[in-house]
């Protein structure tokens, strides 16, 4: 077909439909079949041409698509309306988290009604007067979109850099202010990522990835504010790791990671941060052959590391040798208690741990006494220490001096809560608690049920419903399960987002999360459990959960949703392929849907690091395992599926936008009717993790919901 040609001829119309008749039928692209044989597997890509988003055709089928959407959902449109107000109606009342301390200021943003974006205010410790930092209102094309990258004040304060996304790509422009003259002394470094002073006041070092879809943080460089100047000092020649740069609590050290994505550092190098002339030193190798957080307190190194067990153990090693023959042991390796995170005091240590789903938090002294042991009452919930300026790649500040700690709790029931414990007194007091208009947290109830897998390991299942729920009832189920990522319930953040889901959870639908094995609730063996060659256990979790949820007595047989977004959206297509009788519908937000051809092409947004939690297809034992679950290659006429909503972003830097609008153009080509249930999306706003401001964000949200509510409550097919 001519590019030239109306876009009307680009959709196909099933024999007894005409368009602008009462129904409109579901849009079908043209298809241009594309024949590939490996491993003497023969598979046809129809839909490969979507990847040309030039192609004026493909953006024709994306607003074919998008209108079909609309128009069959126009039943919906009341209820819409009703779950946009009640939704926009749970914003936050006044207040702000406290503010955190860098250096003689303390960096804070405050409500300001009638601005799209909180702006940054520092004030000097002790003051009551304030000077405007970072205006996010002001930068072209914040009014479409805004997200923060970074935000590092200089520890003199004279500069702070920080960094930005306006398009939703992911795509960071790293800045530094001049805060004497309120100008940006430097500027237009895209695609940065972490960055970190040095004590001087004028050097930052920041991490850079490839100009290039492959999402590979691969240079570190040194920035000379005072001169303008910079240098790449570090660069990483492997395409399966990462490097990243962060400095010490104690602020004495600079440390480089070189990690693989979403695993911890196999390479460390150090730096003083007081003495940049004596150059970067190697302080653990990727020989090692294990994953070690490095850390500073007092006068060793503390390696946080997982050579004895994969639950972690705490290390100290003398800072002129830190081989492991020196290493002398802290916290022992111990079976089931996650060693998290590790935090650095002046004279204490606070680590983060986890016994299942709990997390507790539990101070030690110089000498290893135990001193506080926090422990949120709650079944299952996020728990981190310090404060943060919130963007995507910022670090969590805690002070290092004195025995102050702060750190924040959030959970389905509980709106952020702030709270700064004194580890020295054994006091605590709120210093923040996000307020929600008309949220009673009394009316609900969360709780956390363990159902068994198909190999009769324990699954756990946190879980949240009004209190006067009837059960059975109907069941809205989230899951992840990839890349030993961790999902908590929390408030705000997905996935929860309660401000949206207590709309669904005040209709009588209960929502829960998944903890299946890829994900790493669990620790690491939760996640090796489900990769590679048994990446099916994911899949198979998930079912086992909707079906020991209804042997339970908890949900009904026609009243199941799953829900994932990203990886997770893979997850719940191929689920729903294994299993189409199970669920009543199916949202994939984001998904990779098409996890073979991802594999195959390492140009693609994480592709090459990927292969560890799929396998790699060019190899033909793996290839054929991940052909037997691969969403879009899995697709045919005789195999029905469930009603299904996918959405996509044009902007996306993590899922490109053709990847799930191949797999709805595949499904609607397999079906004989097009598969009319089928719904499909694509944002023109924002990226992989939606909009990020405005009415479209609540809009978005009310149709998901809106579309849930509407499957829910239809007869079983």
């Amino acid at each position: 077909m001519n590019k030239d040609e109306p876009m009307m001829g680009l959709v196909s119309v099933p024999a007894g439909h005409v368009l602008g008749a009462e129904r409109m039928p579901p849009p079908l692209p043209r298809v241009e079949p594309r024949i590939r044989i490996l491993h003497d597997d023969v598979t046809i890509d129809q839909y490969g041409w979507l990847r040309d988003r030039t192609n004026p055709d493909v953006r024709a089928y994306l607003e074919a698509e998008n209108s079909y959407a609309d128009q069959v959902t126009a039943h919906l449109t009341d209820l819409k309306a009703e779950l946009v107000a009640e939704i926009e109606g749970r914003r936050p009342c006044e207040g702000a988290p406290p503010a955190f301390q860098v250096g003689p200021f303390e960096y804070f943003q405050r409500p300001e009604p009638g601005l799209l974006h909180s702006r940054w205010w520092r004030r000097p410790l002790g003051a009551d007067s304030a000077e405007l930092v970072v205006d996010p209102n002001a930068l072209e094309g914040a009014e479409v979109f805004y997200r923060l990258g970074v935000f590092e004040p200089s520890d003199d304060g004279r500069y702070v850099a920080f960094s930005f996304d306006v398009i939703g790509a992911e795509n960071y422009e790293l800045r530094v202010r001049d805060m004497e003259t309120g100008r940006d002394v430097w500027q237009g470094s895209r695609q940065a990522v972490t960055a970190a002073w040095a004590a001087d006041g004028y050097t930052l070092f920041f991490t850079r990835e490839r100009p290039d879809l492959r999402r590979q943080c691969h240079e570190l460089i040194r920035l000379d504010v005072a001169a303008g100047s910079s240098e790449v000092v570090f660069e990483e020649a492997d395409e399966r790791l990462n490097v990243g740069i962060r400095r010490s609590d104690s602020g004495a050290w600079l440390f480089l990671d070189v990690k693989g994505v979403r695993r911890g550092p196999v390479e460390v190098w150090c730096l003083p941060a007081d003495k940049l002339g004596v150059g970067w030193r190697r302080l653990v190798t990727r020989e090692l052959g294990h994953q070690v957080f490095a850390e500073h307190w007092q006068d060793k190194f503390l390696f946080h590391v997982d050579d004895t067990g994969p639950y972690w153990r705490l290390v100290r090693t003398p800072i002129d040798d830190p081989s492991p023959s020196g290493w002398e042991e802290v916290v022992p390796h111990r079976d089931g208690v996650m060693l998290e995170e590790v935090h650095v005091l002046e004279h204490q240590l606070v680590l983060l741990e986890r016994v299942g789903l709990r997390p507790r938090l539990v101070s030690r002294d110089e000498s290893g006494r135990i001193g506080a042991t926090i422990v949120p009452d709650e079944p299952s919930c996020s728990l981190t220490v310090g404060l943060s300026a919130g963007g995507h790649y910022s670090v969590a500040r805690h002070p290092f001096r004195g025995s102050r700690l702060m750190y924040r709790i959030s959970s389905f029931v509980t709106p952020d809560l702030i709270i700064e414990h004194n580890l020295t007194e054994g006091t605590s007091a709120v210093r923040y608690q996000a307020s929600i208009p008309g949220f009673d947290a009394a009316q609900y109830v969360a709780t956390v049920v363990m159902v068994e897998a198909e190999d009769g390991v324990q699954v756990p299942v946190s879980l949240v419903a009004r209190r006067d729920r009837t059960s059975p009832g109907p069941v809205l189920l989230n899951v992840y399960g990839c890349y030993g990522v961790t999902r908590w319930p929390s408030f705000f953040a997905w996935p929860s987002y309660m401000t949206e889901r207590l709309s669904l959870l005040d209709r009588g639908v209960a929502f829960g999360i998944v903890h299946a094995r890829g994900g790493g609730e669990l620790g690491y063996p939760w996640h090796e459990a489900a990769t590679g060659d048994r990446k099916r256990t994911t899949f198979t979790d998930l079912i086992a959960a909707a079906e020991g949820l209804v042997e339970q007595g908890f949900a009904t047989l026609d009243g199941i949703v799953i829900d994932g977004k990203s990886g997770g959206g893979g997850v719940v297509l191929a689920t729903a392929a294994l299993r189409p009788d199970l669920f009543c519908a199916v949202l994939a937000e984001v998904p990779l849907a098409d996890i073979l051809d991802t594999e195959l092409d390492f140009t693609m947004p994480y592709a090459r690091v990927e292969t560890a939690e799929y396998g790699d297809p060019h190899i033909v034992h793996e290839y054929r395992y991940l052909r037997s679950y691969d969403p879009y290659y899995n697709l045919s006429a005789d195999r029905p599926l469930p009603p299904t909503y996918v959405d996509a972003a044009l902007n996306d830097g993590q899922v490109l936008y053709y990847q799930p609008a191949r797999y709805v153009a595949q499904r609607r080509f397999c079906a004989a009717d097009h598969d009319p249930n089928l719904v499909f999306r694509m944002r023109t706003v924002g990226g992989h993790s939606s909009g990020s401001h405005g009415p479209s964000v609540a809009e978005e949200a009310a149709f998901r919901m809106a579309w849930v509510l509407d499957h829910l409550r239809r007869p079983s097919s």
